[in-house]
């Protein structure tokens, strides 16, 4: 550059002196080309970069003109005045075409593009998920940038981009991933644009509602890599003829005994019976056969032999075919005939039922008849050791209808309109008879026992034709239905548990056709339990099972209940245990679950607060400490295995614990009680109680009533459903008497308590604060008492599906037990919320002067005569 510079100075100088001694000099910009010929135009502008520099500057462009020249700054350059001409050297500097905002940039490459400057220029490029033409490289013209497809390819691409098992979505300018349908992101993410790990969701994870919603009632969820797929459960069938199936489908029952006698024998065996069962089946022999095995019911293929039913002595055959007959068996079955001498009413032929015998050359029947058969047949029944058999049931069925030949044949024997009545400790009779087509005023009879009573009327009594001596009787057993399985051949679902609720009446009548009867039969039955879902019942003897086939409800109340049949035979009335509705269940089940879980984290706060918590130490405190342990241990095992059933003895523990623990609680609330007690007794100087008798107390009362109601009855622990005691035997007594009792102790020093305390507020002294501090005391210690204490009562009141709102009440409470203690004993007392107050401002780093009220006066005298006192 100065080089130049010399040499341009140079040359003015040599042309100076020229033009001095040349007689004819040029102007400015013009040469003289020889000494001959004239000025010419002198290019300021040739002599290379370093020339044009020192002339106009750096970055600009030198143009010649006649006589003279000018400057101009490059393109992509300007100089301090916005780029015009200019003769002397100037500053050109870089000018940025990319400034001036969207517009500026989208005039000068288009959209979606960003620009770049440079030295003295510039460039554009598309942006990020956008390209152009020429494959996305730099541009200085408009070029036109469109979206680009990150998601297009194959799938290696897309599994490079977001990972495996997922899908890529195209988006203006770029892109986002989410895992494929049955697939989860470990970080929980639903959208991302990095690459990420998508393992397999598992679908039929989160218990039995889950897969009922997933894919229907009565169906197993199996889960598959990245989807899943339904089935029915064993025992039930697809309506659709679905094998597998990913929608909601309703499974129904399969019955697996339709198909014909090849069918069941050959799911069986021979000489069996198949029984569907809502979503299983099982097998039984026929009658006359026996299992080898002596299974009664089974659901493999077994072999049943002939039962000889006639082996087993005198007292057996008597049982089965009668005083006075001899028993023959065949392949199958038997059957039975009268000894020589002896007929039935059958004139002696065969038959397979019991008959009575007699003498050939007497026909009649007693009422002591009667008394002997029923007695010889209940002193027989005691001593069954097959109970719940075919053959025991068959029994039953046989006593019933010879109950009533018997009782009819001594019936016709009563004069006319005579009524007699014959009982005892196991049945009452009750029978009349009419004479010679003569009807008494009343077309309608009306007989009755202790508890029940017939209202029939005598067209149904005597059939349509003439009679000579037509008669009724009514029986009723007291004590054979505790006997009879409650199983209803009708029954639904909904209906699965039954119970008999009735004794066992009979109605028998002289007219043969009694499967019709011309006008219906009254019975009023003695209602045995306050449930609007009675059932009038009677016995089939084919089935061994109640029917409802033919009789109704007329009437029912809390007294009794009217039953009206269209036949005769025997009766009685079934009870539909009342159960909760599967909505309300869930309800009440997601609230127990949030509940208890809550009542958990403030059990555990308040056992912290007790424990740590110096300034509130005291008798009362150590109390409360050992009623939340046990309380929160009570909770805790409620949660994780009142429904383990499967192992029975693992639930009978588990209901063991449950009954321990829960009986605990209220033993530490009776020594609250005591002790609230003694506190009033100590304004007179009494002493408080110690701790180490308090927890004998406390977990020996439970051991001992634990241990007593184990011993006397095990089997009360752990039912079917749930682990916890058995409430159809009564067993739960042993859980509701001794709460009940501590009930009534704390209630008693509980009021012994306040009236002290109103006593001694009439004559206010110097013991204000520690009389106050005791009625504080005592009104949480009645709040506690009435909280834990009605929980269990509204759950005893629960008895039928109209008192619903009984098992909410119950179950709010009872799950949120730990809740209120924490509100009762932390929150409400002044002392621990400034406890708790000066804990988290010590957490903060604050300083802040603990105010106390009339609960901490003092410091170490309060704390003396808090551990003195108990308060």
């Amino acid at each position: 550059m100065q080089l130049g510079y010399s040499y341009l100075m140079l040359v003015i100088y040599f042309s100076h002196v020229r033009i001095q001694v040349v007689p004819n000099q040029c102007p400015n910009g013009y040469i003289q080309q020889s000494n001959i010929s004239g000025c010419i135009d002198d290019d300021e502008c040739s002599g290379g970069k370093d020339i044009v520099e020192a002339l106009c500057g750096a970055n600009a462009v030198c143009y010649n003109t006649e006589g003279s020249f000018y400057c101009r700054c490059k393109e992509g350059y300007m100089n301090s005045n916005n780029g015009s001409n200019f003769t002397k050297q100037e500053n050109c500097i870089d000018v940025d075409e990319c400034s001036g905002g969207k517009d500026i940039v989208e005039a000068l490459c288009d959209a979606n593009v960003v620009c770049y400057n440079t030295e003295g220029s510039f460039h554009c490029k598309c942006k990020e998920g956008y390209m152009n033409s020429n494959n996305g490289s730099n541009f200085t013209e408009q070029e036109n940038c469109a979206d680009y497809d990150e998601c297009s390819g194959w799938k290696s691409v897309v599994e490079a981009l977001c990972g495996a098992n997922t899908v890529c979505n195209n988006t203006e300018g770029s892109f986002y991933c989410n895992c494929q349908e049955g697939y989860m992101n470990l970080n929980n993410k639903s959208n991302f644009t990095e690459w990420e790990n998508c393992t397999d969701y598992d679908e039929c994870s989160g218990g039995k509602s889950v897969v009922e919603a997933l894919c229907g009632a009565n169906t197993v969820c199996n889960n598959t890599e990245g989807s899943f797929y339904c089935n029915c459960q064993e025992g039930y069938m697809n309506l659709n003829n679905k094998s597998n199936f990913t929608e909601r489908e309703n499974c129904t029952d399969y019955d697996e005994c339709s198909g014909g006698k090849s069918v069941v024998e050959a799911l069986c065996g021979a000489n069996t019976v198949c029984n569907n069962t809502e979503g299983s089946f099982y097998c039984n022999c026929q009658e006359g056969y026996m299992n080898l095995n002596n299974k009664s019911n089974f659901t493999e293929r077994e072999n049943c032999t002939d039962v000889d039913e006639c082996s087993g002595g005198k007292d057996v055959v008597e049982a089965l075919c009668g005083a006075n007959a001899v028993c023959y068996n065949t392949v199958g079955s038997f059957y039975c005939k009268c000894k020589q001498g002896y007929m039935n009413s059958n004139n002696g032929s065969n038959f397979t039922k019991w008959e009575n015998c007699t003498d050939s050359h007497s026909n009649s029947s007693s009422l002591q008849d009667i008394s002997s058969f029923a007695d010889q047949f209940f002193m027989n029944f005691s001593k069954s050791s097959k109970t719940n058999s075919t053959e025991f049931y068959k029994s039953i069925s046989n006593f019933l209808e010879r109950m009533e030949n018997y009782a009819i044949t001594a019936a016709l024997k009563l004069h006319h309109n005579e009524i007699k009545t014959i009982s005892s400790e196991s049945y009452e009779i009750v029978m009349q008879a009419i004479w010679n087509n003569t009807f008494p005023k009343d077309n309608r009879l009306k007989l009755s026992t202790t508890k029940n009573s017939l209202d029939i009327g005598w067209s149904s009594v005597t059939g349509n034709g003439n009679f000579d001596v037509a008669a009724v009787v009514l029986i009723s057993y007291k004590d054979l239905g505790s006997h009879m399985k409650p199983t209803l051949l009708e029954a639904s679902n909904k209906e699965s548990k039954l119970q008999l609720k009735s004794e066992i009446v009979t109605v028998a009548v002289t007219n043969k056709n009694t499967k019709d009867l011309p006008e219906p039969v009254n019975l009023t039955i003695e209602n045995m339990l306050t449930n609007e879902t009675a059932k009038c019942v009677f016995w089939n003897g084919s089935a061994s099972a109640w029917s409802e086939h033919g009789c109704e409800v007329l009437e029912f109340n809390v007294t009794q209940i009217v039953c009206s049949c269209k036949h005769l035979t025997s009766f009685a009335v079934l009870m539909a245990l009342s159960e909760i509705e599967a909505d309300d269940g869930f309800r009440l089940h997601m609230i127990t679950i949030f509940g208890i879980s809550f009542s958990l984290v403030c059990l555990l706060i308040s056992i912290l607060t007790f424990s740590l918590c110096r300034s509130i130490k005291s008798i009362r405190t150590t109390i409360h400490t050992h009623l939340c342990i046990s309380l929160f241990l009570a909770d805790f095992l409620f949660i994780v295995g009142i429904d383990k059933t499967k192992d029975t003895t693992v639930c009978a523990v588990i209901a063991g614990f449950l009954h321990y623990l829960f009986l605990a609680c209220f033993t530490w609330m009776l020594l609250e009680g005591i002790q609230l007690y003694l506190m009033v007794v100590q304004v007179f100087n009494a002493k408080s109680l110690q701790a180490k008798y308090m927890c004998l107390f406390g977990y020996g009362c439970p051991l001992i009533v634990v241990g007593i109601s184990a011993a006397v009855y095990y089997e009360g622990y752990g039912t079917n459903e749930y682990c916890w005691l058995d409430l159809k035997s009564g067993f739960l007594w042993a859980f509701l008497a001794p709460v009940c009792i501590i009930i009534l102790l704390n209630g008693g020093f509980f009021i012994i308590t306040v009236w002290k305390l109103v006593n001694k507020f009439s004559s206010i002294t110097l013991e204000y604060g520690r009389l106050k501090k005791i009625r504080i005391f005592t009104f949480t210690a009645v709040a506690q008492l009435c909280l834990l204490g009605c929980v269990w009562i509204s759950g005893m009141l629960y008895f039928d599906k109209k008192m619903i709102v009984m098992a909410y009440i119950f179950t709010v409470f009872n799950s949120f037990q730990g809740m209120f203690i924490f509100i009762l004993h932390c929150l409400l007392h002044k002392q621990v919320r400034d406890e708790y107050t000066k804990f988290f401002l010590g957490v903060c780093s604050l300083k802040k002067t603990s105010k106390y009220s009339e609960f901490s006066t003092s410091t170490t005298q309060s704390l003396k005569i808090t551990h003195e006192t108990g308060m």
